[in-house]
């Protein structure tokens, strides 16, 4: 009985773990790490007692390595952390109310039921705790992962530390608590102290994520209130050519009536090739993309498309967008959304100026289930699909494919948006899809 009341404490920081982390295990890598969980912590647990729990969060941070592509984060170690310090907190909650509730039930049994309630406190710790974090997820917006760790230093190191501290300060405690079988007014003190801080820390991390993020926030208003004068700028130079055109357009028609009506088609010729071929042209040029953006009703959106759409004017490429229905919300957390919006558009940019003939299609498609972002580009590179989106990664060289690898992590946070990839000779595309989930954002 002791080995399963220690297997179910072993597979209960592993389900925490997975459950703060929500990292996604195949059923070949449950088996395997549950595997090795069970071999480590119980040769560990042998030999140095409740101390053996540390060293599975040497364990959850290797996870954390190989699932995020061979690299330590402070996420990594966060979520680490976390798992041991939850997996005691809530069995040192829990043990005593269990306890008496096993004692109140049991109490005309003449069974032995010593081993209950330990076994139904090492049971509790991951059912309190997912019931806790869906609470949370569903009053709490969800932290962003990819604002998290840019902003680590100030977020998760902290709270790394005071994890950290809490784990040194509490393990002593528990180890004599285990010996003596139980614990004196001291010891209790002090770890309802630990506890305190440790709901600190939790608190300080929302603090101050939520503060960097209201930063970020008024920071993308300030690019967007640029790139919206940027757009008002384009939209005043279409104005000022078409209230040009117009002025020529009568003085345009008389001619060539004249010149019809006399027959004299060299004149008619001549009108065609000096002011209605330019004038065709003119209407192709890049500056009346923009005329289409009257369909986006989403300033965020818009103010990023058009800065992209003026960047891409400015290298010479070719740009075609169409927006043929009004949009007025996005299926997605905006600041996820024009992350990976941004990434897409400056992929494609970069790669199209590479190329003799650079062009640009921007498409945004919607209907009743779905939205669809097709971005596709002029292409002179061979780009392996297989291998795209992972860390490092990129057709450009060494150092770079960071981009769409933050795109996949953010992607894998929203259970109703996906990316098609697709790349054929001289062309390639990619597709954000956005299920609507009735739900908008």
């Amino acid at each position: 009985m002791i080995n399963l009341i220690m297997s179910i404490q072993i597979l209960s920081f592993f389900l925490i773990f997975q459950s703060i982390s929500r990292y996604h295990f195949t059923i070949k890598e449950i088996t395997a790490w549950l595997a090795i969980f069970l071999m480590i912590g119980f040769v560990s647990t042998y030999f140095i007692g409740v101390w053996g729990a540390i060293t599975l969060f040497f364990c959850f941070v290797g996870i954390s390595y190989f699932k995020n592509h061979r690299t330590f984060t402070a996420l990594g170690f966060y979520y680490g952390a976390y798992a041991l310090v939850m997996n005691s907190f809530i069995g040192y909650l829990a043990a005593d109310p269990i306890t008496g509730l096993v004692e109140f039930i049991f109490k005309q049994s003449s069974a032995n039921i010593d081993y209950l309630p330990y076994l139904f406190t090492a049971m509790a710790p991951p059912i309190i705790n997912e019931i806790g974090l869906r609470l949370v997820r569903h009053y709490v917006p969800q932290l962003n992962k990819e604002i998290l760790q840019e902003s680590s230093k100030v977020i998760l190191f902290p709270v790394i530390v005071l994890l950290i501290i809490i784990i040194i300060s509490v393990y002593p405690i528990l180890t004599i608590g285990n010996k003596s079988g139980e614990f004196s007014s001291f010891h209790r003190t002090l770890l309802v102290g630990m506890w305190l801080l440790f709901i600190i820390a939790l608190l300080y991390m929302q603090f101050q994520y939520s503060h960097i993020q209201k930063r970020e926030i008024e920071k993308s208003k300030s690019e967007q209130l640029v790139q919206l004068k940027d757009y008002a700028t384009q939209l005043e130079k279409i104005y000022d050519e078409f209230r040009g055109f117009r002025h020529d357009y009568a003085n345009i028609l008389l001619t060539l009536e004249e010149g019809i009506y006399r027959e004299d088609w060299e004149q008619v010729k001549q009108v065609f090739e000096q002011t209605v071929k330019p004038t065709g042209q003119l209407m192709r040029k890049n500056e009346y993309s923009f005329v289409k953006l009257r369909n986006l009703h989403i300033s965020e959106v818009k103010s990023i498309l058009a800065a992209k759409i003026i960047m891409a004017q400015q290298m010479k490429i070719d740009v075609a967008l169409e927006i043929e229905e009004p949009i007025h919300l996005i299926q997605m957390e905006l600041i996820s959304f024009t992350r990976i919006f941004s990434i897409l558009l400056d992929n494609a940019i970069e790669a199209a100026a590479k190329t003799d003939e650079a062009k640009i299609w921007i498409v945004l498609l919607e209907d009743s289930a779905v939205q669809r972002i097709k971005i596709q580009n002029s292409s002179g590179e061979k780009v392996s699909l297989r291998r795209l989106g992972e860390r490092g990664y990129s057709s450009k060289g060494k150092g770079r494919g960071v981009g769409l690898f933050n795109v996949q992590q953010m992607l894998k946070e929203n259970n109703f948006a996906s990316l098609e990839t697709e790349s054929q000779s001289a062309l390639f595309s990619q597709t954000l899809i956005l299920r609507k989930t009735g739900e908008r954002k």
